[in-house]
């Protein structure tokens, strides 16, 4: 699997760190999982579509990396 990854910008926080934004995002096929489109899943009902689209939002916070 491969995220598509875009970068959104670094701005200050509200307690005085530096942030980075991120949105990925990548589609899982439901035959990679060996479920089929038209499986019945609980509740009786039909699964629909063949692919998933995830999406993820990411904020990372600059810091220091532990001393060894």
């Amino acid at each position: 699997m491969q995220l598509d990854l875009t970068y959104l910008g670094t701005g200050p926080d509200a307690w005085g760190g530096v942030r980075a934004a991120f949105h990925a995002t990548t589609e899982l096929h439901r035959d990679d999982f060996s479920i089929t489109y038209n499986q019945v899943v609980a509740g009786r009902h039909h699964a629909i579509g063949t692919t998933l689209r995830v999406e993820i939002d990411i904020q990372a916070v600059q810091g220091e990396l532990p001393k060894a």
